[in-house]
Order: structure tokens, then sequence, then C-alpha cells
């Protein structure tokens, strides 16, 4: 892995890489994805300094945001699901093009983006 950043560094890395400015509904998803991960992994007890890190992130997580947390957030947005598809597709081209998904993790997004027919 290249670096070590977290999951909030990565994405903001990420969103200033595109031409033209960022789709209103990328920022939208990104900042749910952050949102979630917060709920997820975020532990009040602990201190603020462990910050998520994008190895957090496996095939489950993914699927729990994708299937469950926007379904249920968002339960009148037929296309949340659709615009989350489409921002984890450029995230992973982003994160393999950086080199900041190991092979275990890459395999793991590999499978989750099969199962839920991202292309």
């Amino acid at each position: 892995m290249a670096s070590h950043s977290s999951l909030e560094e990565t994405i903001r890395s990420f969103l200033e890489t595109f031409q033209g400015g960022v789709k209103e509904s990328d920022q939208e998803i990104s900042t749910l994805l952050l949102e979630f991960s917060g709920l997820l992994f975020e532990n009040p007890e602990e201190e603020k300094e462990k910050k998520i890190q994008v190895s957090d992130l496996t095939g489950f997580e993914l699927d729990e945001f994708l299937n469950f947390y926007l379904e249920d957030m968002f339960p009148d947005d037929s296309r949340i699901r659709s615009k989350a598809k489409d921002f984890l597709k450029k995230f992973k081209k982003y994160l393999d093009k950086n080199s900041l998904l190991n092979a275990e993790q890459a395999e793991d997004w590999k499978e989750f983006f099969k199962e839920n027919e991202i292309r």
C-alpha cells in the first residue's frame, strides 16, 4: 500500500481529481460513505485520533452501505443505489491507480463489485 492516509483524506484527494468540478451525486455519496463509516467504526470511548482507514472498508462494509444503509436512509430515492455504484466504481479506479488497496483488499472489492453487478 502506497500510503496509510485516512478514508476522509483519500476521498478528498479523489474528489480533487475531477476535471471541471465534482458532480453533486458524487459529493453526496462521498459524504454518506464517510457518515456511514463513522457510524460503523468510530467508538465514542476511544480518542478521535484514530482515523478510519481505506483498509477498514471491506466488501462486507461496502455491501452494508450499498444495500442497507442507503436504502434505509433514502427509501424515496430510487436512484441512490445507482449513484453509489457509479461513485464506488470511480473511487475503486482511483484506489487501484494509486495502489491504495493491497492484493487481499483488491480481491475483496472485486468480489463485491461482481456480486452487485458493478461494471
